[in-house]
């Protein structure tokens, strides 16, 4: 049955629907919630963000943890003959459940649930549902992938997004739970980037989680430093100020990357540092650097 939904997608491929779908797919990537996300943080709501980032990335853990235990291989490795595989460099895990489903759906419904305009729940619906049927015309999942990917990402969006909203208006409790969090995804990133390394673990299963890992650890982090050290409205300022405090951010943020990717350390390693410092980066760094530039006046 699934297989026949495959083929079926497979059978109605144009050149138009490829550029739809992959254009669909990207929407479901998680440059994009970090993207915007960082807006959030340095001109919107700290606090929104928080819960947003929090309800992502717990809900990108725990379908990463079930990837590396199920190991199931993507349709079109399972049937070469029968599905082509498209945007397949995304494709870097194992199938079941799909992270771009997880993603779109754990991100666009905390921001659906969070900010409760009609427009952003209608449009944050549409992809919910646009961005798994992609990833199936792309070959590159099944549809219990999909169906089980989204169905953690609703989970975490929908019940935890107000939770973790609560937890960052109570300072004590905000401060424990991002230092702990924190703690433990880095030992976590720091034992898997150990295992990979010595190649005991299967690269497959692991390199995403250890990636996830190590930007909930540096977002986490990040965010305790900043309630802990710095004062700023990230609301101040006009439009055009608030325009370039993110425009630079982009760049500081961009330029660190580079200077991260120049440090000659094994692969694993330097791929898990660049993933902690661009989360805090955006948690801290470049709040801090915009802070003494006068950027939140």
């Amino acid at each position: 049955m699934q297989l026949d939904i495959l083929v079926f997608l497979q059978s109605i491929h144009t050149p138009l629907l490829d550029r739809m779908m992959n254009f669909i797919s990207l929407l479901g990537e998680i440059a994009v919630p970090l993207l915007a996300l960082s807006l959030m943080y340095w001109c919107i709501s700290r606090k929104k963000a928080f819960a947003v980032l929090s309800s992502l990335m717990a809900a990108l853990l725990t379908t990463q943890v079930v990837k590396a235990i199920v190991r199931s291989p993507r349709p079109f490795q399972a049937h070469p003959e029968l599905i082509e595989g498209g945007r397949i460099e995304t494709a870097t895990g194992y199938s079941f459940p799909s992270g771009h489903s997880t993603t779109s759906s754990a991100f666009y419904s905390s921001l659906a649930a969070l900010w409760r305009k009609r427009w952003l729940t209608i449009v944050s619906a549409l992809l919910i549902i646009a961005i798994p049927i992609s990833r199936m015309y792309l070959g590159v999942h099944w549809p219990v992938d999909v169906i089980v990917g989204t169905a953690i990402g609703l989970l975490s969006g929908l019940l935890l997004s107000d939770i973790f909203q609560r937890i960052y208006e109570d300072r004590s409790w905000c401060l424990s739970f991002t230092l702990i969090s924190g703690m433990a995804t880095l030992l976590l990133s720091i034992i898997l980037i150990v295992l990979l390394e010595l190649d005991t673990i299967d690269a497959v299963a692991f390199s995403d989680l250890m990636s996830n890992a190590a930007v909930t650890s540096g977002s986490a982090l990040g965010i305790y430093l900043d309630r802990r050290f710095l004062e700023y409205d990230e609301r101040s300022g006009s439009v055009a100020k608030k325009a370039v405090r993110y425009i630079a951010g982009i760049a500081v943020v961009a330029a660190l990357a580079v200077m991260i990717s120049l440090i000659p350390l094994p692969h694993y390693a330097s791929s898990s540092l660049l993933f902690f410092m661009a989360g805090a980066s955006v948690t801290f760094i470049y709040p801090a650097i915009a802070l003494k530039a006068g950027l939140f006046r």
